[in-house]
């Protein structure tokens, strides 16, 4: 099997369990469940992945990088958004990122007693806090006026507001019906 049809198969399995944990829950979810829905044998799941929790993490890692994918570019824009306007942009990304936020809340809570999901959920949580933080220097440093040395000093503070903002809007979008992203004026 080619390299490309091995990465292919992957991603079908990958969509049918994403399904799958969708509809039924990460819980009630099996890895023949899945196989069933991606019309591959259990077997096959096992040639792809290690197991349910590999699955799992892949199709998290994939929905959430795409969330922040991209995301460094906003570094270069002169002028820099606003913290409010770069908040925004990334809810707009949500629901574009290949996961239902139900998921992602989902592995949250899976992760609190999963040591992979949570070192998938640190890891994930610090690539995005580093771009938040550089770019939180820089808005300091150009929209604020700050020297550089008190930008730095003030970034990690604004970096973790905006990802608290991000992952409440999240959580707001996976639990409250109705739910709309605030927009701004």
């Amino acid at each position: 099997m080619s390299e490309e049809h091995r990465a292919a198969r992957r991603d079908q399995i990958a969509r049918a369990a994403m399904g799958q944990f969708v509809t039924r829950g990460i819980h009630s979810t099996s890895t023949d469940n899945i196989a069933q829905a991606a019309g591959v044998s259990a077997g096959a799941i096992y040639t792809h992945f290690a197991g349910k929790d590999e699955i799992i993490a892949y199709v998290a890692r994939t929905a959430v990088e795409s969330v922040f994918a991209g995301l460094e570019q906003i570094l270069d824009d002169d002028p820099l958004p606003s913290p409010q306007e770069l908040v925004a942009l990334i809810a707009e990304r949500i629901p574009q990122a290949g996961a239902p936020v139900g998921f992602m809340v989902q592995v949250w809570g899976e992760a609190v007693t999963n040591s992979d999901l949570r070192e998938l959920a640190n890891e994930v949580y610090a690539k995005a806090f580093e771009v938040l933080r550089e770019y939180a220097t820089l808005w300091f440093a150009t929209a604020e006026g700050m020297d550089v040395r008190q930008a730095r000093s003030h970034a990690p503070d604004q970096a973790r507001l905006l990802l608290s903002m991000i992952y409440a809007h999240i959580l707001q979008l996976a639990l409250i019906e109705g739910y709309k992203a605030p927009t701004l004026s």
